[in-house]
């Protein structure tokens, strides 16, 4: 009998693990996400906007000149994954490790995240070495967008 009840048990809870699971999933596909990277100094800009089909790629500060990418389904994938490790109610709060950015040593670096209706944006850092939360990410988006930034 208790080996009745304890398998019943773990029957009850395994489904319900995965109903949690299911739901989740099915709650990240339905939102609508898109990831701004730009990079700016005197006389340059970069604006990427990443989104689940397309990188759109601004090459000017008036946003006339601009290229396209199709987005690999694995390369999406793995940007959500390492968007879902970003804690965003300290997101706009990060420290910038270093402030070369100020003495037009490198370019600023600006991330912006927009799920839904909801836009989190952070602060000014040196392009090329964001803060420790987010360098995976913006690594990444930089690979999809221009296919030749380094992975770590």
């Amino acid at each position: 009998m208790k080996i009745l009840l304890t398998f019943f048990c773990i029957t009850i809870l395994s489904t319900q693990c995965v109903s949690n699971k299911l739901d989740k999933q099915s709650k990240n596909d339905n939102r609508k996400v898109a990831m701004i990277y730009k990079y700016y100094t005197r006389g340059f800009y970069r604006e990427h906007h990443v989104q689940q089909n397309k990188v759109k790629t601004f090459l000017d500060y008036a946003k006339i000149k601009f290229t396209t990418r199709e987005v690999v389904p694995i390369d999406w994938a793995k940007a959500l994954d390492l968007l879902n490790k970003i804690d965003f109610k300290e997101f706009e709060n990060l420290e910038a490790p270093s402030n070369d950015r100020h003495t037009d040593q490198v370019q600023h670096g600006e991330l912006t995240i927009k799920i839904n209706t909801s836009t989190f944006r952070s602060r000014s850092f040196d392009h090329g070495n964001p803060p420790d939360q987010i360098k995976a990410l913006v690594s990444h988006l930089l690979y999809m967008s221009e296919g030749d930034a380094i992975q770590k």
